[in-house]
C-alpha cells in the first residue's frame, strides 16, 4: 500500500512540474509583432556561394514568408514543411546525406520554419548540411 501511494504521489509531483516547464515555456517563446517587420534571410549554397534576401512584410512566421515568397519549398508533413529546396538548390538527405540547416540571428532555429515566429531586424541563415 505505501509503495502505491508513492507511485502515485511520484506521478503528481511528475505532473506538476511539467505543467510549470510548459508554462515557463509558452512565457518566453517569442510572440508575433503586429505590423511590417524588415528581416534578410542569407542562403549558403552546397558550392559555397552565398545570397542574401531582404523583405518588408506584415507576416508573422518566417515560412509563410518564404514560402510564398519562392524562396523555400517542401513537403508538408505532421511536423509542418520540411524544407527540401531553398534558392533553387535541392538537398536530399537519401542522396547524399544532405539537409538545410537554419539559423536565427547566428543560432540554430528551435523550431520548423513554420514556427518561427518573425522578429524585425532578425537574420536568418539557411545553410546547406552535409551529415
Amino acid at each position: 500500500m505505501k509503495k502505491q501511494k508513492q507511485a502515485v504521489l511520484g506521478v503528481a509531483v511528475f505532473l506538476v512540474l511539467a505543467a510549470v516547464l510548459f508554462a515557463v515555456w509558452q512565457a518566453n517563446r517569442p510572440q508575433p509583432e503586429d505590423g511590417a517587420k524588415q528581416i534578410t534571410v542569407q542562403v549558403v549554397h552546397s558550392d559555397g556561394a552565398e545570397a542574401e534576401f531582404t523583405y518588408r512584410t506584415d507576416l508573422e512566421y518566417l515560412g509563410e514568408l518564404l514560402t510564398q515568397e519562392g524562396l523555400i519549398s517542401g513537403t508538408k508533413g505532421e511536423y509542418g514543411l520540411f524544407v527540401d529546396t531553398v534558392d533553387g538548390e535541392q538537398a536530399d538527405y537519401n542522396l547524399n546525406g544532405s539537409w538545410w540547416r537554419l539559423s536565427c540571428n547566428g543560432e540554430d532555429a528551435q523550431t520548423g520554419v513554420d514556427e518561427v515566429v518573425l522578429q524585425d531586424g532578425s537574420v536568418y541563415t539557411w545553410s546547406y548540411t552535409i551529415g
